[in-house]
């Protein structure tokens, strides 16, 4: 992040001697000018590219704790919804369902009774779908127009039908039209996807039910109904289609669930969306009954003569590393702790398993690169990501990769936001870097209290001092983040005149206006907001991002299992949702619940003379 230059006195030092020098032979001067020119130029870029690296890490780093901290959390809750009363059980049986009838799907899909709105400008869909409706398609997505939720259903149900008729494995070959594209993630971004298609002369999507045997889908770790809730997926759906919100939600589940998972090109290529582990096996996955799989993140059960669930640990396993795992340069495989889900696997795994099926190569996902790509494991594991300016507006570029009957990945490059491209260089790295800085110093200031009790751990005596060692101790053990917390440091805190780290500093730009009691609250609601979200959702039983009545009391319901204390009344209810219910629509949004936690904590903050 920046590191001062140690040459720069001698730099100055000998570009004097070359000024001195310059009436004495001109043309050696120039030379030597040039070379030092060259010189400060290169250490430039260099310092720059360790900016952006940096930068690119503190995104990725704070992403993928993010999704272990969610993913326990969700985890943590559903153990505890698992004991509710059978009232509140009854209402989660459809939610917490793996496997689902196809007649289920398609009566939840049927549009018979979904009307279109006299005023709805958007799109038309008739089936089957021809290249004048992509078209139409592309001109609506691009004005921002939604599709009806009538015709989103119908088209939820053929791909539901086109995809089932589909084996876990597909295969493909490159004969046929001399290569074939591969394309990353692209976390719902049509800028990009748009920009690929542009550059390889095809239509948006194309529909892989105008074009089964050329556009070919496999199921990534978002197709998931746990990341869908997690991650705003479900909270779009409600905010564009409002009470149908839910069957299209199933719609999207339904198709989820039957995506195949893996694509061979030439029986030579091997392409899936994470990853491979030290079990991975082809002829086992084709067998496995996908649609069993609403979340990869929590495997199935069924239950046996004695009443007790089975889960197939083994067959959930091989789906769990498939989707979710990430190449190591270490030898071996182990758990991805980082992530919470898959495995970390080595050059060794990845020769091992390629070899038994006798690929050459492994094109994945899953991972943010900074150049859109990334070749580890003897040039035998390619990722690629397709989702250009990931984190930020020139944060990384996007790629995809032209495959040809040689097998060797031509990757494209590109950024679908022009006017961050166009920007030079330490702009954009500037930029990407203020943000990237932003987004930790929140989490610094959603952890200030714990922080602190750590820096003064270290300064008994008070001085405000401390040592660079237990600094970045102190923030490894508090933000669990693994961060080059030495090369941030110019970035986070200030330094004496002695080295020694002034810890107060660091909550200079983080900390609010205003007294310590509503300091510590809004502390509270920032470090605690992924727990409140995941109770909101859990409680969310119809995906509507609303809390009825019903929904509010199966949750005190919850409560009162778990704390003997707490008992509400019918009216005693009706009056809690009255005054959580701040715009007075009878519902509660995630605002008004966050909003009452914060009511709540203030004034157990005030009452007890918070410091």
């Amino acid at each position: 992040m920046g590191c001062a230059s140690s040459n720069t006195a001698h730099d100055k030092e000998e570009l004097k001697k070359l000024n001195d020098l310059a009436e004495i032979n001109s043309s050696e001067t120039q030379l030597r000018a040039t070379l030092l020119i060259q010189r400060w130029f290169r250490r430039w870029r260099a310092e720059l590219e360790i900016r952006r690296r940096c930068t690119w890490t503190i995104f990725q780093t704070m992403e993928y704790a993010s999704e272990n901290e969610q993913l326990k959390l969700y985890n943590f809750f559903n153990e505890i919804i698992s004991g509710l009363p059978d009232a509140f059980n009854a209402m989660q049986n459809e939610k917490n369902d793996q496997i689902e009838s196809v007649e289920h799907f398609s009566k939840l899909s049927n549009p018979d009774y979904v009307m279109i709105d006299p005023d709805y400008n958007g799109p038309d869909l008739a089936f089957p779908i021809d290249e004048k409706q992509i078209k139409t398609l592309i001109d609506a997505f691009k004005d921002k127009k939604v599709l009806a939720a009538k015709h989103l259903l119908v088209l939820l149900a053929e791909a539901r039908k086109h995809y089932m008729k589909i084996e876990n494995v597909q295969y493909m070959v490159t004969s046929i039209a001399g290569k074939i594209t591969v394309v990353g993630d692209l976390h719902g971004s049509l800028d990009d996807l748009l920009m690929i298609f542009f550059k390889v002369s095809i239509l948006l999507f194309s529909l892989s039910l105008l074009y089964p045997n050329s556009v070919i889908i496999n199921r990534g770790n978002h197709e998931d109904v746990i990341m869908n809730k997690r991650y705003g997926f479900t909270t779009e759906l409600v905010k564009k289609y409002g009470v149908v919100a839910n069957r299209i939600s199933k719609g999207f589940e339904g198709v989820f669930r039957v995506l195949p998972l893996v694509t061979v090109v030439d029986n030579s290529v091997l392409i899936c969306h994470g990853g491979l582990s030290d079990i991975t096996d082809l002829q086992y996955i084709n067998e496995i009954p996908r649609h069993k799989y609403a979340s990869i993140l929590r495997p199935p059960s069924k239950r046996n003569d004695e009443g007790e669930d089975e889960i197939d640990l083994i067959e959930w396993r091989q789906m769990l590393d498939l989707l979710w795992s990430d190449p190591k340069a270490a030898l071996g495989c182990e758990p991805n702790t980082f992530r919470g889900g898959g495995t970390y696997f080595g050059p060794d795994i990845s020769a091992a398993v390629l070899d038994k099926h006798k690929f050459k190569l492994l094109i994945r996902s899953h991972e943010c690169k900074p150049d859109g790509y990334d070749v580890v494991h003897d040039g035998r594991v390619v990722t690629v990501f397709s989702a250009s300016n990931y984190y930020e507006a020139g944060s990384n570029l996007g790629a995809y990769i032209n495959l040809g009957p040689s097998h060797k990945p031509q990757f494209i490059q590109y950024s679908a936001t022009e006017n961050t491209s166009q920007l030079p260089l330490y702009s954009r790295v500037s930029k990407v870097e203020s943000s990237a800085l932003r987004d930790l110093r929140t989490k610094m200031f959603a952890n200030q209290g714990r922080l602190q009790a750590a820096f003064e751990n270290y300064d008994p005596e008070k001085t405000g001092l401390i040592t660079m060692a237990e600094w970045t101790e102190s923030m490894n053990s508090v933000l669990n983040l693994d961060l080059p917390w030495r090369t941030l440091r110019a970035k986070l805190v200030e330094q004496d005149e002695d080295g020694k780290i002034k810890y107060e500093s660091c909550f200079k730009d983080g900390a609010l206006e205003g007294n310590i009691a509503n300091k510590q609250v809004t502390e509270t609601i920032y470090r605690q907001r992924n727990i409140l979200e995941t109770i909101f959702r859990l409680l969310d039983t119809d995906n509507s991002g609303l809390l009825s009545r019903e929904e509010l009391r199966a949750g005190c319901e919850l409560l009162a299992k778990h704390n003997g204390s707490i008992s509400l009344s019918a009216e005693e209810l009706d009056n809690l949702v009255d005054t959580m219910d701040i715009n007075k629509d009878g519902e509660i949004n995630f605002n008004e619940f966050l909003e009452s936690f914060r009511m709540v904590d203030n004034k157990f903050a005030s009452t007890n003379g918070a410091v």
